[in-house]
């Protein structure tokens, strides 16, 4: 849990003009992962200093994370209850 609101608030401060095309190419990189663990690697290339928050990076965070999510989602293991 931890790990999802460290991500959460590096991709609300995420990217200024210069760094959303860098963030852009990551969420690429995050979204074409067939696995989470390769798309947790891709996410280790997401600005970390010195970055401005705008609509637009906020919109490419969170794509990236519902990409993400679907990973998680996809390898969790099925519920033998339900």
């Amino acid at each position: 849990m931890f790990r999802w609101v460290v991500i959460c608030v590096a991709f609300t401060v995420a990217c200024g003009d210069s760094q959303e095309g860098r963030l852009e190419k990551v969420k690429d990189e995050v979204c074409a992962c067939k696995t989470a663990g390769c798309a947790e690697k891709a996410m280790k290339a997401v600005p970390q200093q010195d970055v401005v928050s705008n609509h637009r990076s906020q919109q490419v965070a969170r794509e990236m994370l519902d990409c993400l999510a679907k990973l998680y989602e996809a390898e969790r293991p099925d519920d033998p209850e339900n």
